[in-house]
């Protein structure tokens, strides 16, 4: 795989600084980034709907706009809110091109019933982020049940897939690179 030019991580509102840490860590293992860390951002009122309890997740993507980056790094915004989207009752992540957004809280074990379990959210919060960063490179949803892509309807499709790409993606991300480094050719 191609190497990504970078992935800027940006805490919105309470983020535990461990998850950050688990993200700095693994997304280099999955795509290869350099990543880091901006300065952590407000989770704006504005984005609060108070009949839901909920964040409107498109809003906050659109916020990410606003953080300086170059034309070929991605952002990861990573927040502990609830969050929904325009048609979906709630959402684990959202993403266009360049940038993505993710929501931790969903992905705790304890939201389900189930005791904490670190490795568990761990798993979540790093196939949910490597999802969205795919979304961000342009990629779809797979229909590999298996495969980091796989659109995940509930937190049983993300618990079955893997935080890796299949083959078939991997090879998208390959010709998107390649379209990308023909393009700076020019």
């Amino acid at each position: 795989m191609g190497k990504c030019p970078g992935v800027i991580l940006v805490p919105i509102g309470e983020v535990d600084p461990v998850t950050i840490a688990w993200l700095k860590e693994d997304i280099p293992k999955i795509l290869p980034a350099n990543v880091r860390e901006s300065a952590p951002q407000s989770l704006s009122p504005r984005h609060f709907q108070n009949d839901r309890n909920q964040y409107f997740a498109d809003s906050l993507l659109s916020d990410l706009s606003s953080i300086a980056r170059d034309e070929n790094t991605l952002l990861l915004g990573i927040t502990g809110a609830d969050l929904f989207s325009a048609s979906l009752n709630y959402v684990f992540g959202i993403a266009c091109t360049g940038r993505a957004l993710i929501s931790t809280f969903r992905l705790r074990p304890e939201v389900y019933g189930m005791p904490p379990n670190p490795k568990v959210f761990r798993w979540r919060v790093v196939t949910e982020g490597v999802h969205e960063l795919g979304h961000a490179l342009g990629l779809p949803h797979c229909e590999y049940p298996g495969c980091v892509m796989y659109f995940s309807n509930w937190i049983g499709d993300t618990d079955r897939k893997s935080p890796e790409f299949c083959y078939r993606c991997r090879r998208r991300i390959e010709y998107l690179d390649t379209v990308v480094k023909r393009k700076e050719e020019v």
